[in-house]
């Protein structure tokens, strides 16, 4: 899916992909998204309430689509 939303948005000129939430206690979305080119580039202070932990942070990840 993700391979497929790259390669669609840079086909419509798209400059560059974020995902505005990204929750920090789900570190296996976040190691995925850093492997396929995601950068963390912002951080929601306590943004999502996770029925374990109580509020915790969210990222905004980001991905340039120019070289």
């Amino acid at each position: 899916m993700c391979f497929h939303s790259l390669e669609r948005a840079r086909e419509r000129g798209f400059r560059a992909i974020q995902f505005n939430h990204v929750v920090s206690t789900n570190t296996g979305a976040v190691a995925l998204w850093q492997k396929l080119g995601f950068r963390i580039v912002g951080t929601l202070p306590k943004a999502f309430n996770h029925p374990v932990h109580g509020y915790v942070d969210s990222y905004v990840m980001f991905q340039s689509l120019v070289d």
